[in-house]
């Protein structure tokens, strides 16, 4: 690790929270009320990283129907909305690690192109949004990842340079970014990756494969 590391920067969903439950909820919700069958977790988790519409076009496609999608997908956002924090939670051992960071005098910080209208009231249903030192939304900026800019935000905001952060997250667009950005990357092993574009071959600094991983690759224990 190059330098001396200040902060961690995360994405939200699929490497700081387990938001999958929820999301899934909504789209099989929106779905059911169009006659469309809900599909399992585990087959919408990997397509949470391309956002609602992907979610809803893998469940069409699935079912082996064409609809409108803009109305189904205004549906599935208003679901989520109302649902959003229902079984959301830290995925295991990702509590302890922000209280190790904030022990050892780290600061940690939010990244995520999730927009506000979902970041800002998720983190308050969960008691989080006092705690990073600072939130980058989606629409925060006029620009969003894999473009350097939230992330040089998050850096201005937080007062470390690109070069004292490591941001970690679970999609190929995280790894860019942080790249474009000039910072080391870890790959979030543990969330929501596609079968089609594997974690191994974004090029990032480390993999994690649980949340505590992240310990021990601060601690010079991986690669």
């Amino acid at each position: 690790m190059a330098g001396i590391l200040r902060t961690v920067l995360f994405e939200l969903d699929g490497t700081l929270l387990d938001t999958a439950p929820d999301l899934v909820y909504a789209c099989n919700t929106a779905a059911s009320e169009i006659g469309l069958q809900a599909q399992p977790l585990e087959a919408l988790k990997p397509m949470i990283t391309g956002g609602a519409p992907a979610m809803l076009r893998y469940t069409l496609a699935a079912n082996g129907r064409e609809a409108d999608l803009e109305p189904l997908l205004q549906r599935m956002l208003n679901l989520y909305q109302e649902n959003i924090a229902i079984h959301t939670r830290f995925f295991d051992g990702m509590e302890a690690v922000l209280d190790e960071l904030e022990r050892r005098g780290l600061s940690w910080g939010i990244v995520t192109n999730k927009i506000g209208r979902f970041t800002d009231p998720l983190l308050e249903s969960l008691n989080l949004h006092q705690r990073p030192g600072c939130i980058i939304s989606g629409d925060t900026l006029a620009q969003s990842k894999p473009h350097p800019m939230p992330l040089w935000e998050a850096c201005r905001r937080i007062g470390s340079a690109p070069g004292e952060c490591v941001y970690v997250g679970d999609a190929r667009r995280d790894i860019e970014a942080g790249k474009n950005a000039g910072m080391p990357t870890l790959a979030a092993l543990y969330g929501y990756i596609p079968e089609d574009d594997p974690a191994h071959g974004w090029g990032a600094d480390g993999l994690l494969n649980s949340p505590g991983d992240l310990l021990a690759w601060l601690d010079g224990e991986l690669a």
